[in-house]
C-alpha cells in the first residue's frame, strides 16, 4: 500500500466523526434559526396586541369620563351629543348611549334625534348590573348595518342613571395598527374575538372579516395565551401562525408567515454554516493531500519524468526534497526539452502550411462571392432594364402604326417618356453610387435649414401619396452646414423607401429633433419590416430586402447605399432598425448642427 494511501486513511478516520458531529450541529442550528425567526414574529404580534390594547384602553378611559359627566347626570343628551360629535376623531369610530333595555338614546353616527333601535336585548342590562367595563366581539350594528366591535362602560350606579356608554369601532379602524408594521406582502396579520370571529385582517378583509378563523388556530388560542401553530390559511396557504391573546380584550392577534419563507431563511443560514464547515474540512483535506503528494512525489518524480520522455512530452520538475530523485528528474527534463524543441519546429512548419492553405481558401471564397455578387447584379440589372426597354419598344411600334388614333399615340408617347425617365433615374443611381462610394462627389456646402428641408420633402411626397398612406410629420428649426441638394436626396431616398415598402393604408411618421450637438431625423413606417439576417447589410449596394429574380419592389437597391454615403460625407450617421418582417422599419439620420440652433416646430 502506498504511503499516500495510509495518510488518506488516517484523514478519513478523523473526518468521519467530525462530519457526524457537524451534521448534528447543523440540525440544531437549523432548529435554532427557525425558532429565532418565529420569536421575532411573536414580538411583532405582541407589539400589535399592545397597540390594540392601547387603543381600547384610551377608548375605555374616554368612556369613563363620559359616564361620569354632568350631561349624563342631568340627561342633557343634546349637549352630550354635541360634545361627543366635536371630539370624534375618526369616521370609523362613534359613540352610542343606551338605556337599561338596550334602547339607543344618542348615536354620533347619525344626526341627533334620529330614531334608534329599541329593546335590542339584555346586553346593556348585563353590563350595567356587573358595573364592569366590557369589550365586545364582532357583531352587526343596528344603526350602521355592518360588522363592528365595541367597548362598553356602565354609568356608575351611584349616579342613579341606568345607562351604558359604548364606543363602537369599524374593524377597518384597526388597520392603522397593521400599517405600523412593515410586513412582507405574503404575510397575513389578523385579529379575532373570543368566539373565533375575524375582526380585522391585512389581506382578504372583505372576504373573511366576520367569519370564523381556522378551527386549529382558534383551539390553540383558547388553550394558551400565546404560541405558534402550523396550519393552512383560508386562502389555502400553509403557514406558521404566531398568536398572542390579550388579557384586556380577549382578542387574539395572529400573524401567519408562509412555511416556505421561514424554512428557506433557516435553511439559508444553515447552508452558509455548512459551506463554512465544508470549506474548513476541505482545507484540512487539501493540506493532508498536499503533504501526501510531497512525500509521494519523492518516489514518483523520476518515474514520471521517464514516462514523459517516452511519451514525447515535457513536464516541469517539482523539487521533492530528495536530492537524488531531483537530480535524475532534471536530467530527464533537459532531454525532454531538446526533443520538444525539435517537435515544435516541425509543428511550426505544419502550422504555417495550414495558414497558407486557409488564406488560399479565404481568397477563393471571396472571389467566388464577388463573382456571385457580379452575376446577381448583372441578372438584376438586365431584368430592370428589360422592362422599360420593352415598354419603350412597344410604345414606338404603336406610334409607327399609321392607323393609330391620336389618343392612343399620345398614351404611347407618355409610356415611352415615363420609361425613359425611369432608365435615366437608374443610370443616375449607378453614377451616384459609384461617385459616392469612391469619394468623388463634391459637396456645395452652405448653411441649410434642415427643418424646412425635411418639411419640404415630406410635403412633396404627401402630395403624390396623400391617399395611400397616413402621414405624421413633426420637425423643428435646426441649421446644418451641408449641400442642400444632396441632403434633399438623402431625405427623398429614405421617404421613397418607406413609401415603397409600406402597403396602402399604412402610416409613415417623420420626426425631427435636436440631441446635444446633433440634428436627428427619424422616419418610421408600418410596412413589411426587415428580416434580422438582412438588417446588417441593408445599406450595402444592391440590397433590396430578400433579393429575388422577380424584383417585386423594383429599382436597383442603391437608394439607401447612396443616402448613407452622402450622410457620412456630411459627418453624420444613418442607421436602420426593425423588429422583423411585418413590424415596420425605422431609419434614423444624425447630422452635426450649429450649436446655437434648437428652434420651435416648423
Amino acid at each position: 500500500m502506498k504511503t499516500r494511501t495510509y495518510l488518506l486513511l488516517m484523514l478519513v478516520a478523523i473526518i468521519v466523526p467530525v462530519a457526524g458531529l457537524s451534521t448534528l450541529g447543523l440540525s440544531m442550528l437549523l432548529q435554532s434559526e427557525r425558532e429565532s425567526r418565529l420569536r421575532a414574529i411573536e414580538e411583532m404580534a405582541n407589539s400589535a396586541s399592545l397597540q390594540i390594547d392601547s387603543e381600547i384602553g384610551r377608548a375605555e378611559a374616554a368612556l369613563r369620563i363620559v359616564a361620569n359627566s354632568r350631561e349624563i347626570g342631568t340627561d342633557d343628551f343634546a349637549a352630550l351629543y354635541r360634545l361627543l360629535s366635536a371630539t370624534r376623531t375618526s369616521p370609523l369610530s362613534w359613540t352610542l348611549v343606551a338605556d337599561y333595555s338596550g334602547s339607543g338614546i344618542i348615536n354620533t353616527l347619525v344626526p341627533y334625534g334620529t330614531p334608534l333601535a329599541r329593546n335590542t336585548g339584555r346586553w346593556a342590562a348585563d353590563i350595567y348590573d356587573a358595573q364592569v367595563p366590557r369589550v365586545g366581539g364582532y357583531f352587526i350594528g343596528a344603526s350602521s348595518k355592518r360588522g363592528v366591535v365595541s367597548v362598553n362602560v356602565p354609568v356608575p350606579a351611584a349616579a342613579g342613571k341606568k345607562y351604558v356608554v359604548t364606543q363602537i369601532f369599524d374593524p377597518a379602524y384597526f388597520n392603522k395598527v397593521f400599517q405600523r408594521h412593515v410586513l412582507d406582502p405574503d404575510w397575513i396579520i389578523g385579529v379575532f374575538d373570543a368566539k373565533g370571529i375575524s375582526i380585522a385582517r391585512s389581506r382578504g378583509a372583505a372576504q373573511f372579516v366576520g367569519k370564523p378563523v381556522r378551527p386549529a388556530l382558534y383551539e390553540a388560542s383558547r388553550r394558551q395565551p400565546s404560541g405558534m401553530v402550523a396550519n393552512i390559511t383560508r386562502e389555502g396557504v400553509q403557514v406558521y401562525t404566531v398568536f398572542v391573546r390579550s388579557s384586556l380584550t380577549s382578542w387574539t392577534v395572529a400573524i401567519g408567515v408562509p412555511v416556505d419563507e421561514i424554512e428557506s431563511a433557516a435553511r439559508l443560514t444553515t447552508w452558509y454554516a455548512a459551506a463554512a464547515l465544508l470549506a474548513i474540512l476541505g482545507g484540512a483535506v487539501s493540506i493532508a493531500v498536499f503533504f501526501g503528494r510531497r512525500i509521494d512525489r519523492a518516489l514518483q518524480g523520476a518515474t514520471s519524468a521517464a514516462h514523459a520522455l517516452a511519451d514525447g512530452t515535457v513536464i516541469e520538475v517539482v523539487p521533492s526534497g530528495l536530492q537524488e530523485a531531483d537530480g535524475l528528474s532534471h536530467v530527464l527534463h533537459r532531454t525532454g526539452l531538446a526533443l520538444a524543441r525539435e517537435r515544435a519546429a516541425r509543428a511550426a512548419l505544419e502550422e504555417e502550411r495550414e495558414r497558407l492553405l486557409d488564406m488560399e481558401r479565404s481568397a477563393r471564397q471571396r472571389a467566388e462571392a464577388q463573382d456571385h455578387a457580379k452575376d446577381n447584379f448583372i441578372s438584376m440589372l438586365s431584368h430592370e432594364l428589360r422592362n422599360p426597354l420593352a415598354a419603350i419598344t412597344n410604345a414606338l411600334s404603336a406610334i409607327r402604326m399609321p392607323a393609330m388614333p391620336a389618343p392612343h399615340r399620345d398614351k404611347a408617347w407618355d409610356i415611352a417618356s415615363r420609361q425613359l425617365a425611369h432608365l435615366t433615374h437608374m443610370v443616375g443611381d449607378l453614377l451616384d453610387v459609384r461617385r459616392v462610394l469612391s469619394g468623388k462627389v463634391t459637396l456645395q456646402t452652405a448653411r441649410v435649414n434642415l427643418g424646412e428641408l425635411v418639411k419640404f420633402c415630406c410635403d412633396s411626397k404627401m402630395v403624390a401619396n396623400a391617399k395611400d398612406h397616413e402621414w405624421s410629420v413633426s420637425v423643428v428649426q435646426a441649421h446644418v452646414v451641408g449641400d442642400a441638394n444632396r441632403l434633399t436626396q438623402v431625405v427623398d431616398n429614405i421617404l421613397a423607401n418607406a413609401i415603397k415598402y409600406t402597403p396602402a393604408g399604412g402610416s409613415i411618421t417623420v420626426r425631427m429633433w435636436c440631441d446635444d450637438a446633433m440634428a436627428v431625423i427619424e422616419v418610421a413606417d408600418t410596412g413589411v419590416g426587415i428580416a434580422p439576417d438582412v438588417l446588417p447589410t441593408i445599406f450595402d449596394s444592391l440590397v433590396q430586402g430578400p433579393t429575388t429574380i422577380d424584383r417585386s419592389q423594383g429599382g436597383l437597391g442603391l437608394g439607401l447605399s447612396i443616402a448613407r454615403g452622402l450622410v457620412h460625407m456630411h459627418g453624420g450617421t444613418l442607421s436602420a432598425d426593425s423588429e422583423g418582417p411585418g413590424e415596420g422599419s425605422t431609419f434614423t439620420v444624425r447630422l452635426p448642427r450649429e450649436p446655437q440652433d434648437a428652434g420651435p416646430p416648423v
